[in-house]
């Protein structure tokens, strides 16, 4: 039987740090606004959108090879997992380095629209400090190390707008302050996170018979990688052939805006993950477990969303002038924490079962209909049509996801309430995306909060009592 009280002090305790980072990361996007022009953001978009997935290919799915086999081995055999694991992908990086020095000029041109630039060499070494960055968080992460994976985060946020601030005041307000704080940040959390665990680091030992088993695991999630890239990045690819970097930059600054309630879904995986694998392997049957999780992040995860919606238009104005109408694009972008904090609660039947190529199949359907869904809207609503389809793609995951962990590990989740929410969150989305009526638009999603409430009672008296009893006990220790 789930322990209720338990789980939800050790989440809270546990995402003290991340929490902290969301505040951090709030604030740089308004900064980076009054410092760089939406052209110039836009151009860090599509940096950021080739990086992705030059790390995503890189890495080749060997990341989650460490952290299922981690609580595998012993504490000698840790290291050279974790160094098997890296291989690969140092060898991909040099590879990939290459191809990007031979067609650094079209590189160059889609990046930030000239061919003379020196974006190619902090793409080439912001990858490789990436992957190591990668490995970095996932092997704290799967020691179960929430305090100093959340620290790790902090100083990568830290250092990425201080940075900002160095490059802005003292050499320019341009791109390139982004670029270079992106790397700058990779190098210093790196740095923290190797001193902090280098007994797992150091003696590099590699396996060459671990490294065929890590790749068999791993590759899968390569396919479904790169499908789950298709589908989050899309819009920013389609956004470049049909507006200019000014959109793409308003568009980005919406999603960073909104990728502060992400960090919650980061916290709350970081910890689940190694959970639910440890519960698994030691009661499979101890489904109960999945349920009652599921329930309170459902409550948790469409309160913080409809709260978000509803205040959205203060919080832009946080940003430049130039920056407000991002506001409008924003509603249907807080599905993509939303939907993704639940499915990583139901998908583990598919973990569990072993058969991850339901990932590709997943990620393959709601890619395509993010594909087509783009391609529709964008040039009829601009990013606002983007805004839409993506938020709309993420349900498809979820529900694709759920229907299939259910056959494979079959729990008994109450998924009609959360289909409930989802539906008015979809409308209450489309009032604050076109309506022009703030009224309206916001008492529509403060109806959703209540009914969040009201069909979730059990979870919000619980929450409430262990959040109160939580910050009592702090108050203790003092």
């Amino acid at each position: 039987m789930l322990n209720e009280q338990y789980l939800l002090k050790k989440y809270i305790s546990f995402s003290l740090g991340t929490w902290l980072r969301a505040i951090i990361s709030f604030f740089i996007t308004p900064i980076t606004t009054w410092l760089i022009n939406p052209a110039e953001f836009g151009k860090a978009t599509m940096f950021s959108t080739v990086y992705s997935i030059l790390l995503l290919v890189s890495i080749l799915g060997t990341a989650n090879s460490l952290m299922r086999f981690f609580p595998q081995k012993s504490d000698e055999e840790k290291s050279a997992l974790l160094w098997s694991c890296l291989i690969v992908p140092i060898f991909m990086s040099i590879l990939v380095g290459f191809v990007v020095l031979v067609f650094k000029g079209p590189i160059n041109s889609f990046l930030v629209g000239t061919r003379i630039s020196n974006a190619y060499l902090i793409l080439i070494a912001t990858l490789v400090t990436g992957i190591f960055q990668t490995f970095n968080l996932n092997l704290v992460r799967s020691r179960g190390r929430g305090i100093l994976f959340s620290t790790l985060q902090v100083v990568q946020s830290v250092s990425q707008i201080g940075f900002i601030l160095l490059y802005a005041f003292f050499v320019n307000r341009d791109f390139y302050a982004l670029l270079y704080a992106q790397l700058f940040s990779n190098i210093v959390a790196l740095a923290l996170g190797i001193a902090l665990e280098r007994s797992f680091w150091f003696p590099v030992r590699i396996d060459k018979r671990l490294v065929r088993e890590i790749l068999k695991y791993g590759y899968p999630f390569v396919f479904s990688g790169l499908l789950w890239w298709l589908l989050t990045w899309t819009d920013r690819f389609v956004l470049r052939l049909y507006t200019n970097f000014s959109d793409i930059g308003l568009y980005s600054a919406a999603f960073k805006v909104i990728s502060a309630m992400s960090l919650f879904t980061t916290g709350f995986s970081t910890l689940w993950y190694p959970f639910a694998y440890e519960q698994y392997e030691k009661n499979p049957e101890n489904k109960m477990l999945f349920k009652r999780t599921l329930d309170y992040v459902a409550f948790l995860v469409f309160s913080a969303g409809f709260i978000l919606l509803s205040f959205k238009d203060v919080i832009f104005l946080l940003l430049a002038k130039s920056y407000r109408t991002s506001a409008e694009i924003s509603p249907f972008l807080i599905l993509y924490p939303v939907m993704v904090t639940m499915t990583i609660v139901v998908a583990r039947g598919i973990d569990f079962s072993k058969k991850t190529y339901w990932f590709i199949i997943t990620n393959g359907v709601s890619a395509l209909f993010n594909l087509a869904g783009n391609f529709l809207l964008v040039p009829l609503f601009g990013p606002k049509g983007a805004s839409v389809s993506t938020g709309l793609s993420f349900i498809f995951v979820f529900t694709i996801e759920s229907n299939v962990s259910k056959r494979l590990y079959p729990v008994s989740y109450d998924l009609r309430k959360i289909y409930l929410l989802v539906g008015i969150f979809v409308l209450s989305a489309l009032l604050h995306t076109f309506s022009g009526n703030l009224i309206v638009s916001v008492l529509a999603s403060i109806i959703g909060l209540i009914v969040a409430i009201f069909l979730y009672k059990a979870e919000f008296l619980k929450v409430w009592s262990t959040g109160i009893g939580f910050l009592k006990s702090l108050s203790h220790h003092r």
